[in-house]
């Protein structure tokens, strides 16, 4: 049977406002026990609260030994993880 991917796709602006509301969607989605899949493609504003509860989902999915697939991140986000020095938890 193969794998299931569950699919999280983010927004244009990723912030505080948002982070309840993305923090429910990836618990659901982690709770489905597959791989998941973050689209990151349309960010255009991101807050660093968001960035830090990207880095605890991606750790506690590791934990839990789920694959965590951060897909074509933009520009934006890239530049804004690398200036916080955490890039390491989202490159493939």
């Amino acid at each position: 049977m193969a794998e299931t991917i569950i699919e999280v796709d983010c927004a244009e602006s990723v912030t505080i406002a948002q982070a309840a509301d993305l923090y429910a969607q990836l618990l659901m989605a982690m709770a489905e026990g597959q791989a998941i899949q973050i689209n990151l493609s349309q960010i255009e504003r991101i807050d660093t609260a968001v960035i830090q509860l990207f880095y605890a989902f991606h750790r506690d999915a590791q934990v839990q030994g789920l694959v965590v697939i951060w897909s074509s991140p933009s520009q934006l986000f890239s530049d804004a993880v690398d200036n916080l020095g955490i890039k390491a938890f989202y490159a493939q």
